[in-house]
């Protein structure tokens, strides 16, 4: 049992150390091509060096971080093109988890589906808060993808909502509409609970459509003073 525990515990640190630099990068408090530090990350997190290095590693896989030999580690910046490929890459892979959610979600995903619309439903209809509608459109993806049955897909969705996170973020101050983008999940999920897999195909498509938009509306606007970002840029 002890040696089963200390081998598992720099899998641990590694995994602390991962999750707090991933969520740090989306949420932009570590910005955009800003400077990582190692070891001010390690006291931080409160591991050693090693983790973190194992973890900066993993996030350089992921495209979210960029590993200079000799000259020390970056958080990946926002370019136009890497963007654009983002986005080409959603289009299509949402739109096939979706269908696929209609041809084979069960009772149980249909029934955690309907509990995300209906709390979909109260935001819009009260508050309206965008952080809250983004959080929820984060869940019903995540619940289409799992309806979709296919985990491989799952994984890569996954990965790519990650960037897409940071683009929200990013953006999310000039970005119109969100209450819109959210509410098309209204019919989404009609279409996955009637088993219309074309509809729902189209639907997804056209809401990944209007997100990419609405952010390319404002990304010419965010170029300069961000208020997410400014928060968190320079060395950390």
């Amino acid at each position: 049992m002890l040696a089963a525990n200390a081998a598992s515990d720099p899998d641990s640190k590694h995994a602390e150390a991962y999750r707090y630099l991933r969520e740090r990068i989306v949420s932009l408090e570590l910005a955009p091509a800003s400077v990582l530090d190692e070891q001010a990350l390690a006291e931080a997190i409160g591991v050693g060096l090693t983790p973190v290095r194992q973890a900066l590693r993993r996030l350089a896989w992921e495209s979210l971080v960029v590993i200079l030999p000799r000259r020390g580690t970056i958080v990946a910046d926002l370019h136009p093109a890497d963007i654009e490929n983002i986005f080409e890459m959603r289009l299509e892979l949402e739109a096939l988890a979706a269908e696929l959610a209609a041809l084979r979600a069960t009772p149980a995903e249909l029934a955690a589906l309907d509990g995300l619309i209906e709390r979909t439903r109260a935001e819009l209809d009260g508050a309206n808060d965008p952080d809250t509608l983004i959080a929820l459109e984060r869940e019903t993806h995540g619940a289409l993808w799992e309806a979709s049955g296919n985990a491989q897909l799952v994984r890569t969705l996954d990965w790519l909502y990650v960037h897409v996170l940071r683009l929200w973020n990013y953006a999310l101050p000039r970005i119109e509409g969100i209450p819109a983008l959210t509410a098309d999940h209204l019919a989404i999920v009609d279409a996955v609970r009637a088993h219309d897999a074309s509809a729902a195909r189209q639907r997804m498509h056209d809401h990944v459509h209007g997100f990419q938009l609405a952010f390319r509306a404002a990304w010419s606007g965010v170029r300069g003073d961000h208020p997410r970002a400014a928060a968190g840029s320079g060395d950390h």
